[in-house]
C-alpha cells in the first residue's frame, strides 16, 4: 500500500483525521510520541535526549554537538524503517521532507485557523485563551526552526506537499475522503523501482545512524547517500571527517558489515580538530 506522511499544526485537528484513516484502511499510526518511545529502546541516553528535544528547541551549540547529529540520524533511520513496513501514517518529525522523491508516498499538510486551534487546545486542557495562543505560537516556532535546521525547508511551504487541507474550511470527512483517494493513486506508483528507492535510502540512513551513534568514533561530519537513486548496483557513497587516525579504517569495516555485498565508495578524511559546518567534497 501507499505511505502517508502528515505535516500538521499543533491543535489543527490532524490527529483525528489520521486516526480515522488508519482505522478505515488498517494503517499503523506513528507520531512523534511513538518515535520518541521507540528511540528509547536504543538506550537510555537517547530516551533522555528525546525528552530534552521534545521540551525545547536546540541552541546553536547543541545543533553542532555529536549527540544532536546522532539523534537526528537515528530518527531519520527509524522513519525509513517505518516506511518500509508499508501501510503506515507518519505524522510530523520531518517525514514529509525525508521521504520526498519516493513515488508511493503521499505527503500532505493539515492546517487550521488560529481561532479553531485555540478552541481545540482549550478543549484538551483547562487553560485560558491567551495561554492557548502562547502554546500554539511557541510550538509553531519551535517546529518551524527544527525543520529548517535539519532539512533546510520551510515547514509550511505548500510546494513541499502533494495536498494541503484546512480543517476550518473543510469537514473532517471531506479531508479523509480526499486523502484516501490520493493514497489509491499513489498505490499505483508502488513499483519495484519505487521500493528500490526506499530500501536504498533506508540502508544509507541505517549506516549513518550506526556510525554517528557509535561512541568509538570521533566524527564531526558524515554523509551517507545512494550513489544513484534507486539503483542498488551502484551502492552507497560515504563521506566524512574523522579525528582519530584509526577511525577511517574502522568505519569502513563497520559499514561493510551493515551493507553486505553492496558496492561502497569512501571519502573519509582525517582532521586534527573538529570542524563545524558544511564541506564540499570533490
Amino acid at each position: 500500500m501507499a505511505i502517508l506522511t502528515i505535516s500538521r499544526q499543533f491543535g489543527g485537528g490532524a490527529r483525528a483525521i489520521a486516526l480515522e484513516i488508519a482505522e478505515e484502511l488498517g494503517y499503523e499510526y506513528i507520531d512523534r510520541a511513538t518515535m520518541f518511545k521507540d528511540i528509547s529502546s536504543q538506550g537510555p541516553r537517547w530516551g533522555t535526549y528525546a525528552k530534552d528535544f521534545d521540551e525545547h528547541y536546540p541552541n546553536v551549540w547543541e545543533r553542532n554537538d555529536w549527540s544532536f547529529k546522532a539523534f537526528v540520524a537515528l530518527i531519520q533511520s527509524m522513519i525509513y524503517e517505518y516506511a518500509k513496513k508499508d501501510k503506515v501514517i507518519i505524522a510530523g518529525t520531518g517525514a514529509t521532507f525525508l521521504l520526498k522523491g519516493v513515488p508511493h508516498v503521499l505527503r500532505v499538510r493539515i492546517e487550521s485557523s488560529m481561532e479553531d486551534r485555540i478552541n481545540r487546545v482549550q478543549g484538551d486542557q483547562v487553560i485560558n485563551e491567551n495561554t492557548a495562543r502562547w502554546i500554539i505560537e511557541k510550538v509553531d516556532a519551535d517546529m518551524s526552526r527544527s525543520m529548517y535546521i535539519i532539512y533546510g525547508k520551510k515547514w509550511d511551504d505548500a510546494e513541499e506537499f502533494d495536498s494541503v487541507f484546512n480543517t476550518s474550511t473543510q469537514t473532517q470527512q471531506e479531508i479523509v475522503d480526499e486523502i484516501k483517494k490520493g493514497l489509491a493513486q499513489k498505490e499505483a506508483l508502488k513499483t519495484g523501482e519505487a521500493l528500490n528507492i526506499l530500501t536504498l535510502r533506508a540502508l544509507a540512513a541505517k549506516v549513518k545512524a550506526a556510525i554517528l551513534t557509535d561512541p568509538a568514533f570521533t566524527v564531526s561530519y558524515l554523509d551517507v547517500v545512494p550513489k544513484e537513486e534507486g539503483m542498488p548496483r551502484y551502492g552507497l557513497i560515504i563521506r566524512g571527517f574523522v579525528h582519530e587516525t584509526d577511525d577511517s579504517q574502522s568505519i569502513k569495516e563497520k559499514v561493510k558489515t551493515i551493507a553486505g555485498d553492496l558496492p561502497l565508495e569512501f571519502d573519509i578524511q582525517y582532521q586534527m580538530l573538529p570542524r563545524f559546518g558544511h564541506f564540499d567534497f570533490k
